[in-house]
C-alpha cells in the first residue's frame, strides 16, 4: 500500500549509493561538475561517472586510501559502480529539463542540488516541484511558459 501511495504522489525513495562519494573533497579541490559529470554542459542530462573516469586522476592520486584501491581493482576487473540518479523527472510529470540552458545562464549547479559541496554521499536536497522551477525562473526573468518545460 505505502509503495502504490508514494508511486501516486511521485515520492521517489532516496537513492542507495553502492560507496561513499566525497563530493566534499572533490568540490574542495575545485574539480568543476563538469569533469565528471560529463555532457551535463551540452544536454538534457547529467552523465553519472563510470570508475574510468575516476581513474582517470586515481590512477596516481591517492593510491594509498582502500576506498580508491577497492575501485581500482574493481575497474581491472570490468566492474562498474551501479549508482543510482538521485535527480530525474518521472515520465508522468511530462517534463523535458536540459540543465545546457541553466548552465548557460550561470545557474550554479547548487542553485537546483543544494551544497553537494558538504556531501559524502549523493542524495536530494531540492525538491524539483513545479512551484521551486516557477519561482526561480519569476527571480530571473525566464520564460515561464508552460512549453518550455512540458510537453
Amino acid at each position: 500500500m505505502a509503495a502504490a501511495l508514494n508511486d501516486f504522489l511521485n515520492r521517489t525513495p532516496d537513492a542507495v549509493q553502492p560507496i561513499e562519494f566525497p563530493h566534499n573533497i572533490h568540490v574542495g579541490k575545485e574539480i568543476a561538475c563538469e569533469f565528471c559529470h560529463e555532457g551535463v554542459d551540452k544536454g538534457p542530462v547529467a552523465g553519472i561517472p563510470g570508475l574510468r573516469t575516476c581513474m582517470i586522476c586515481h590512477a596516481a592520486i591517492a593510491t594509498d586510501r582502500p576506498l580508491i584501491q577497492q575501485i581500482t581493482k574493481m575497474n581491472e576487473m570490468g566492474i562498474d559502480l551501479a549508482w543510482q540518479r538521485v535527480y530525474g523527472f518521472a515520465a508522468e510529470d511530462h517534463v523535458k529539463f536540459d540543465h545546457a540552458p541553466h548552465i548557460r545562464a550561470k545557474v550554479e549547479c547548487a542553485t537546483c542540488h543544494g551544497n553537494v559541496a558538504q556531501q559524502t554521499v549523493a542524495q536530494r536536497n531540492v525538491e524539483h516541484t513545479m512551484g521551486f522551477c516557477v519561482n526561480c525562473h519569476n527571480e530571473r526573468g525566464a520564460s515561464v511558459d508552460c512549453l518550455v518545460c512540458h510537453f
